[in-house]
C-alpha cells in the first residue's frame, strides 16, 4: 500500500560536501552513533540572542550553553522539576525574553505559572533560533548538578537583593523614580557602604528575611527527602529488574525506544494521510496493480483448506477486495477494518457482490475501534509502502497480531524483505542531478542538494543493474516487533561490469508461506508494481571495475518529526551518504 504522503514541513537531513573540492551536495563521512537525518542549516538561521543579554551565538545549543555556564540558568533541571514539554518552553523563551527577569529568580520557581499564559506563544523575535530548539529530545538533565544548581541559584539571588547595600541602594534609587515608592526611599539614607533607616523599616526588613530564609530552608529539607525518597526508590527498582540476572551497570545506556505510528500521532494528526486513501484514484491504481492484487488472490483462493471456517481479519481492507478473496475461500466471517471514507464504497461493493452475510465492514483507526470477535484465525493485510517501510502501516498489523490473533493462527503475508543492488543509470542521472549543472547557461548547483537527499520512487530497467542483491532486512511478520522496523546492515556488492554507479536501488520481496505458496517480488528484474523501485542517487558519479567488490553498509530509522517517513544513511567505502523516503 503506498501513497502520498503527508509529513509535515519538517527539516530534510541534506547531503554535505566531502570537505575538500566536491560539488554541492556531495556526501560526508559520519560516525555509527550520529543520529541521522536532523542535520540543522545552521547558516541559513539568524543567530541566536541570549536571554539575559545581547550577545548573539551561531546555534541557540550555544546559547543555552551560554545561559547555563554563565547566568545559572539549567534549563533541564527546569525541564524535570516543571515537567515542562515544548509549549511550555517556547512560552518561557517568549516570557524571558518579554518580561526580562532575572536568570537567578527563573531558577528559584516552583512552577511554571509565569508563562502559562497563551500570549507567550507569540514570538517575541521573529525566527527565533531557540524556539526551534528540540528542547524534549536534547535535554538530558543530571541528577546531581540539578540538586545543587537549584541551591546555588536562589542564594545567589537573594544574596543580590537583600545582603548587598549597594544592589538595595540601586533598586531604591529606581523605585524613587515612581510617586508611589518614592517614600521609601525617603527613609532611607546612604553613607559610603553604609544604608540609614528607621527602626521600624529595619525590623520590617528583618522580618521579610528572616520569612524568606526559614521559607529557603523549609524548601531545602523538602527537596532533600524528596531525594532521599527517590534514592531508594531506585536501589529497590534496579533490585526487582535485575533479581531474574545479572545486574546491569547502572550507567548503562538504554536502547531507543521505537514509537509506533498510533501512539506518535492521533487520527486527527494522520487525518490527511487517511483522506488520501479515500479518493478512488489510489484505489484504481492500487487494483490494476496485477502482480499485487493476483498475488493475495492466489495466497487466498488457492489455500481453501486453511481459510475454510476460519475467521479472518482485514486491516487496511479498502474498497474489500481482499475480504471478499478471503470470503471467497470459504472463511466462516470476515472483518475489513479502515480509518478511510473508503469504507463506505467498500460496503456497497460487499452488498453489490452478496458477501454482506460474511463480510462486516467497519471504521476506525485499528488500535482504537471495537470488533465484533476477540480472536481472529488469519489476519491479513497489504500494509507495505515504498522502500516497504514507508507509512509505518506495519505498525497496526503488529499491535492486531499482538491483541487478536489466536493461537496457531498466522499473519498473510508473513515474511518480507529488503534487497539492493547497484545501479549505473546516466540517463536518468544526468536529467535528475546533471542538469542543474547548466540551466539555460547559468549554474544551479545548489539545488542538488534537496534532489539528492530524497530517495526518488521509479521503474528502472533490469539491464541497468550492476551488481547482486544483498538482502538487508528479514522480516517474520509473525514474530517481529515495531523495533525491528529500524535496522543497521552491513553487506558486499559485487560488481559485473566496468561503469560508473550512479546509485543504490531498493526493492522489497513478500511472501505466503502456505500449502499452496504465493510470492511477489517489486524488484526490476520482473514485471513492475505500483511500488517501483527506490533509488539513493549519489552525489557524484563512482567508477568502478568487473568484479570489484563495493563495502556498504545502511543505517535505517524513522523521521522523529514524521512517523511515517524514513531517514536512511548509506555508505560506500566509507563515504556515508543520508536521504529521506517521505
Amino acid at each position: 500500500m503506498s501513497g502520498d504522503s503527508d509529513s509535515d514541513d519538517c527539516d530534510m537531513p541534506g547531503l554535505v560536501s566531502n570537505g575538500t573540492d566536491g560539488a554541492p551536495g556531495a556526501g560526508v563521512a559520519l560516525d555509527e552513533e550520529e543520529d541521522l537525518g536532523e542535520e540543522m542549516y545552521v547558516d541559513s538561521l539568524a543567530p541566536a540572542v541570549d536571554l539575559f543579554s545581547t550577545k548573539k551565538f551561531k546555534t541557540a545549543e550555544d546559547c543555552l550553553e551560554h545561559c547555563k555556564e554563565v547566568h545559572g540558568l539549567d534549563l533541564a533541571v527546569l525541564k524535570k522539576r516543571l515537567s515542562m514539554d515544548t509549549f511550555s518552553y517556547i512560552r518561557f523563551v517568549n516570557y524571558v525574553r518579554s518580561e526580562s527577569p532575572s536568570p537567578g529568580f527563573v531558577m528559584s520557581l516552583s512552577s511554571g505559572a509565569k508563562w502559562g499564559d497563551l500570549k507567550f506563544m507569540k514570538p517575541v523575535i521573529p525566527d527565533d533560533p531557540l524556539l526551534m530548539f528540540n528542547f524534549e529530545e536534547e535535554l538530558d538533565p543530571q541528577d546531581e548538578e540539578e540538586e545543587n544548581g537549584f541551591e546555588i541559584d536562589i542564594s545567589r539571588e537573594l544574596n543580590d537583593e537583600i545582603a548587598n547595600p549597594r544592589n538595595f541602594h540601586n533598586q531604591l534609587s529606581t523605585a524613587s523614580t515612581n510617586s508611589e515608592d518614592s517614600c521609601i526611599a525617603s527613609n532611607v539614607t546612604f553613607e559610603e557602604d553604609l544604608v540609614k533607616m528607621s527602626l521600624d523599616k529595619f525590623n520590617d526588613l528583618k522580618k521579610q528575611f528572616d520569612a524568606m530564609s526559614l521559607e529557603l530552608r523549609e524548601k531545602d529539607n523538602e527537596l532533600k527527602a524528596v531525594f532521599e525518597d527517590m534514592t531508594k526508590m531506585k536501589g529497590v527498582a534496579q533490585t526487582l529488574f535485575n533479581s531474574g540476572g545479572e545486574a546491569e551497570k547502572p550507567f548503562s545506556k538504554t536502547k531507543h525506544k521505537v514509537v509506533p505510528v498510533s501512539e506518535a500521532r492521533t487520527v486527527e494528526e494522520d487525518h490527511s494521510y487517511f483522506q488520501s486513501y479515500a479518493h478512488y484514484s489510489i484505489h484504481h491504481e492500487m487494483l490494476s496493480d496485477s502482480v499485487r492484487t493476483s498475488s493475495y488472490r492466489d495466497a487466498l483462493v488457492k489455500n481453501p483448506e486453511r481459510l475454510r471456517d476460519a475467521l479472518v481479519l482485514d486491516i487496511g481492507c479498502g474498497t474489500g477486495i481482499l475480504s471478499m478473496f478471503a470470503a471467497e475461500a470459504g472463511a466462516k466471517a470476515v472483518v475489513g477494518v479502515d480509518c478511510s471514507d473508503i469504507i463506505y464504497q467498500a460496503m456497497d461493493i460487499v452488498r453489490e457482490n452478496k458477501m454482506d452475510d460474511r463480510v462486516k465492514l467497519v471504521k476506525g483507526r485499528l488500535e482504537e475501534t471495537e470488533l465484533p470477535y476477540d480472536k481472529f484465525d488469519i489476519i491479513v493485510s497489504e500494509w507495505m509502502g515504498y522502500f516497504l517501510l514507508f507509512e509505518g502501516m506495519l505498525d497496526s498489523v503488529l499491535a492486531a497480531r499482538d491483541k487478536y490473533l489466536a493461537p496457531g493462527g498466522m499473519v498473510l503475508p508473513n515474511r518480507c524483505t529488503i534487497e539492493l543492488c547497484a545501479i549505473s543509470d546516466h540517463e536518468r542521472y544526468d536529467s535528475l542531478v546533471g542538469f542543474w549543472s547548466d540551466v539555460y547557461g547559468y549554474k544551479m548547483s545548489c539545488m542538488r542538494g534537496p534532489i539528492l537527499a530524497d530517495a526518488s520512487v521509479e521503474v528502472i530497467p533490469k539491464d541497468l543493474v550492476v551488481s547482486n542483491s544483498a538482502n538487508v532486512l528479514d522480516l517474520n511478520i509473525n514474530t517481529c516487533t515495531v523495533a525491528d522496523t529500524e535496522f543497521s546492515s552491513s553487506f558486499d556488492l559485487k560488481i559485473t561490469k566496468d561503469c560508473e554507479l550512479t546509485g543504490i536501488l531498493g526493492y522489497f520481496d513478500t511472501f505466503f508461506d502456505l500449502p499452496t505458496p504465493a510470492m511477489f517480488s517489486t524488484g526490476p528484474q520482473v514485471k513492475p508494481t505500483h511500488w517501483k523501485q527506490t533509488v539513493f542517487y549519489l552525489p557524484e558519479k563512482l567508477p568502478v571495475k568487473k568484479n570489484e567488490t563495493i563495502p556498504c553498509k545502511m543505517v535505517c530509522k524513522r523521521m522523529k518529526t514524521d512517523a511515517r517517513a524514513l531517514k536512511v544513511s548509506l555508505t560506500l567505502d566509507d563515504k556515508t551518504y543520508r536521504y529521506t523516503v517521505d
